[in-house]
């Protein structure tokens, strides 16, 4: 699944409040996400990941300090990838800009971050071989089938206390599975209730 990440990226966008900074979408792509961005700019909480199911399309966006970060793929790409993508597109992006400085001139232009699409398309190229995510294999009882589950590695610095219970939904159900800091599967429980 991860080494075909590439494929599945349907777009990427760091924007601020009031402007988009840099949309990536692949060379193939002239599609459009402004209504989708406007919606993921009315949620103003901010360091938690949100998935929007919308189609044929995943969506993930973070806001993080003043900016907002969004990746859409397609179904076949688990959230937990797209997270640690959006985690390193993150990180590279605040190397290279020192964004408050930049933000903080009133006559700033998307065109400073044109160059930033370049690295877009290494991290995504490069994403395999990065070692953000770890697959683990979990027991679907109502599949019948060991499925791979893929989880980014830095939960491993992000959370307090394990097993960290990882929800995980396909084909019409979903399943949450426990996984230690070692990335070992300690139960599986299927989600009988949903809202």
């Amino acid at each position: 699944m991860s080494r075909e990440i590439k494929d599945h990226i349907e777009f990427v966008n760091i924007s601020s409040e009031d402007l988009v900074l840099l949309e990536w979408k692949p060379h193939r792509s002239f599609k459009s996400f402004i209504l989708d961005m406007n919606i993921i700019k009315e949620n103003k909480v901010s360091d938690i990941f949100f998935h929007i199911n919308k189609g044929n399309l995943k969506i993930v966006h973070i806001r993080k300090h003043n900016l907002i970060y969004t990746v859409g793929s397609s179904k076949e790409i688990q959230f937990q990838i797209l997270e640690a993508l959006l985690e390193e597109i993150d990180k590279k992006f605040n190397e290279i800009y020192d964004i408050n400085v930049i933000l903080s001139y009133s006559n700033t232009t998307p065109a400073i971050f044109k160059i930033f699409k370049g690295e877009i398309d290494r991290i995504i190229e490069e994403f395999p071989t990065l070692n953000l995510i770890k697959k683990v294999d979990v027991y679907c009882r109502v599949c019948k089938a060991t499925l791979p589950l893929y989880i980014k590695k830095s939960i491993k610095d992000q959370e307090t206390t394990f097993p960290v219970p990882v929800v995980f939904t396909h084909k019409g159900h979903s399943i949450v599975t426990y996984i230690d800091k070692d990335f070992v599967v300690r139960g599986v429980e299927v989600v009988h209730t949903t809202g």
